[in-house]
């Protein structure tokens, strides 16, 4: 029988998390031990999750998950499992760890993605106001390419106070899912000028109609999708109106959804961001063992709390160093 604990994890961010879904300053996740291996589910209500939903599908799969005795039986049992997708990362993150810890092999080797490079990680600037956001970019000044949330009425004011306190950084935004279309297509032509380098799910996620309108304008700087993929089927249903998708294993159901949704985009000809929810080095690592096959990595997720219980992906700026050891190579932080 195969050992299956799991644990709530309640994370402290070092800033309250303000987007346009709401703002935070504690997150939940689960912290999942299966077999030999460790995974991470980061629940987000505005994608219908919670810990509680984590937990419960867990306890609806204990029996399978019980009984595997193969870690590389991972496509089989993902698909027997339903319900929800930050508990298919967690479990599909601990059997990719597994396995690569058996077969003594770093993930991103075993998955034939060790020789590509890594692309540097944006920095989250959260919703904030006037001196608290100048503040906060000037804290950030170690991080080249800053990623700002959008979603107010002053989204342009933001922008150029951010570029007035960082005139050299890249910049792209997140509206998160919070303009109409008329806004959209009067604003991006502004933050063009601002020098923004792409604009993340500036429409509802199900807005087709919208995103379409905004395909028609040829707009001057991409247009991403986020809120609206979730697996390789949504990247497909997508493509003809976006130029790029925004992949993250919180969403896709773990690393193998996220190879499906990448591959995917690839054959659409569509760009690439790898993301994460707020997370801990355990599943920011997962996804950065990925990070070759992206245009853009927004991984910044261990930056953002204030107590991240493992050690795993470092940081040196804003360039991604993957630890050495085998499977995801994260282990629990040392106690103070």
């Amino acid at each position: 029988m195969t050992a299956l604990t799991y644990q709530t994890l309640e994370l402290r961010l070092r800033h309250t998390f303000r987007i346009a879904h709401g703002a935070s300053d504690t997150r939940q996740n689960v912290i999942l031990r299966l077999g030999d291996g460790l995974g991470e589910a980061a629940p987000v209500a505005y994608h219908g999750e919670s810990a509680a939903g984590v937990i419960a599908a867990l306890e609806r799969w204990r029996p399978e998950l019980e009984r595997l005795d193969d870690p590389a039986a991972i496509v089989w049992l993902m698909q027997r499992l339903e319900g929800s997708r930050a508990a298919h990362a967690a479990v599909d993150i601990a059997l990719h760890d597994w396995l690569g810890k058996r077969l003594n092999t770093p993930l991103n080797r075993l998955l034939g993605l060790a020789a590509l490079p890594l692309p540097p990680t944006s920095f989250t600037i959260a919703i904030a106001e006037g001196a608290d956001l100048i503040a906060r970019v000037r804290e950030a000044a170690a991080y080249p390419i800053l990623k700002v949330k959008l979603g107010t009425p002053r989204d342009l004011e933001l922008v150029e106070t951010v570029r007035a306190a960082a005139p050299a950084a890249t910049i792209r935004v997140d509206a998160n899912a919070a303009w109409s279309a008329p806004q959209a297509l009067a604003i991006v032509p502004r933050l063009a000028e601002l020098g923004v380098e792409l604009v993340e799910q500036p429409l509802p996620s199900d807005d087709h109609d919208g995103w379409q309108r905004l395909r028609a304008a040829c707009l001057p700087v991409p247009i991403v999708a986020d809120e609206s993929i979730k697996s390789a089927a949504d990247v497909a249903r997508w493509a003809p109106v976006v130029d790029g998708v925004n992949i993250k294993l919180m969403k896709s159901g773990g690393i193998s959804g996220a190879l499906a949704a990448i591959h995917t985009a690839r054959a659409h000809g569509l760009r690439v961001m790898l993301g994460c929810m707020v997370e801990t080095s355990l599943g920011v690592t997962a996804a950065a063992h990925l990070g070759g096959l992206a245009d853009w990595l927004d991984l910044d997720g261990p930056l953002l709390i204030a107590d991240d219980p493992f050690v795993g992906v470092s940081y040196a700026g804003a360039r991604l160093e993957l630890p050495t050891g085998t499977g995801l190579g994260v282990s629990p932080r040392a106690p103070h």
